[in-house]
């Protein structure tokens, strides 16, 4: 019986033979980074608009309380010279564009008397909202912002 020793064939790789599915991979990986890059740039950009509606919505509250503020104080104060506390009030400002969602709060107290002659202190709350208020509501921006005027009559 003859034996046959055969050699063992070295098998030579080839670059394109070596690298298969390495493409698959590397593509594989971009894809991720480039999902999760994507997904931060969403959530920095939902940030930041959420934080412009807080500061709009604010901004209109302050200006709610300065109007209810002048309301109440023209009422304090009426041209004929007679000076007194009106009762407190709540002014809806909605029908007033750029206000809308809008209303104030206007508190009045004589806090000192003096020679005849009356302190006051105002305190006006003006809140304003992003639209339709429901308590299922997630995505609705309310702002509250409140001053403070201390007057005397003359």
């Amino acid at each position: 019986m003859k034996q046959y020793i055969y050699p063992l064939k070295r098998r030579y790789f080839t670059k394109v033979d070596s690298q298969q599915g390495s493409a698959l991979m590397l593509s594989l990986f971009i894809i991720i980074v480039l999902l999760l890059l994507g997904s931060a740039l969403i959530k920095v950009l939902s940030t930041s608009s959420e934080t412009i509606a807080q500061e709009v919505i604010g901004t209109r509250a302050l200006m709610a309380a300065n109007s209810g503020m002048q309301a109440h104080l023209q009422r304090t104060f009426p041209l004929d010279n007679s000076n007194s506390c009106p009762a407190d009030d709540t002014y809806d400002l909605s029908d007033i564009d750029g206000l809308k969602h809008c209303n104030a709060s206007v508190s009045c107290a004589i806090y000192n008397t003096h020679n005849l002659v009356n302190y006051y202190r105002l305190t006006s709350t003006g809140e304003c909202g992003s639209g339709a208020i429901s308590d299922q509501s997630k995505g609705v921006v309310r702002s509250s912002r409140t001053i403070q005027v201390e007057a005397r009559s003359l």
